[in-house]
């Protein structure tokens, strides 16, 4: 009796060692959650800066319209004209120019061949005040959109891309050839206003170039 209560004894001491030498098992792990950033840390999307870049040289070519040319008359060729070209007197936002008259009379009421545009206040306004009109005056307040053409200061006015590409003579004066945001200018070295520009497959003229001669009489209906 004694004998089993030994053997008894030393199994259980020995189950005993096995249990606690063997490994405890890890405990399943519980995945993290996924942490999303706030929407204040949500990063936004910039939109691109657009591109602006004038080359020195060429924004010091267009200055000197500003120091050289107070007002200008030219004859201007383009898409509005055809194949002729319209007589233009520019003085600050004073604009008037002549359109080109197929038919030379001016006997009816209605007939005008001058054009009178105020920038400032938005007008436009058909005249006649040719020698041989036979109505003199004013004839009618026009569309401003539809009569509005754009002037050679136009032009160059606030480009935001512009470099030189070339140079060439025009009219036997010495231009740069200017690409720009607009499209291709040939500027005049002197004055700083283009004599051609090209935009859009179009071609437009300025011929017959003449700064600091226009008057208030010149652009201010009588």
């Amino acid at each position: 009796m004694k004998d089993k209560y030994s053997i008894f004894l030393a199994l259980m001491v020995l189950s005993f060692y096995v249990i606690s030498c063997t490994p405890a098992q890890p405990a399943a792990s519980t995945p993290a959650p996924e942490v999303k950033p706030s929407p204040q840390q949500q990063a936004t999307p910039q939109p691109a800066a657009q591109k602006q870049e004038v080359s020195a040289e060429v924004s010091e070519l267009l200055e000197k319209s500003k120091t050289r040319v107070k007002n200008v008359y030219y004859k201007y060729k383009g898409p509005e004209t055809g194949d002729n070209f319209h007589d233009f007197y520019v003085k600050g936002g004073k604009i008037k120019y002549l359109p080109y008259l197929a038919i030379k009379t001016l006997d009816k009421p209605e007939s005008f061949d001058t054009v009178f545009i105020d920038k400032a206040a938005g007008t436009a306004e058909s005249y006649c005040i040719a020698a041989y009109c036979k109505f003199k005056g004013k004839k009618q307040d026009l569309s401003y959109g539809d009569a509005y053409i754009q002037t050679v200061l136009d032009w160059i006015e606030g480009p935001t891309q512009a470099k030189k590409v070339g140079e060439e003579v025009i009219d036997d004066r010495a231009t740069w050839k200017i690409e720009t945001n607009r499209g291709i200018l040939w500027v005049d070295t002197f004055y700083g206003i283009p004599l051609k520009a090209e935009s859009g497959g179009k071609t437009y003229r300025f011929q017959q170039i003449s700064a600091n001669s226009v008057q208030d009489s010149d652009v201010v209906p009588k």
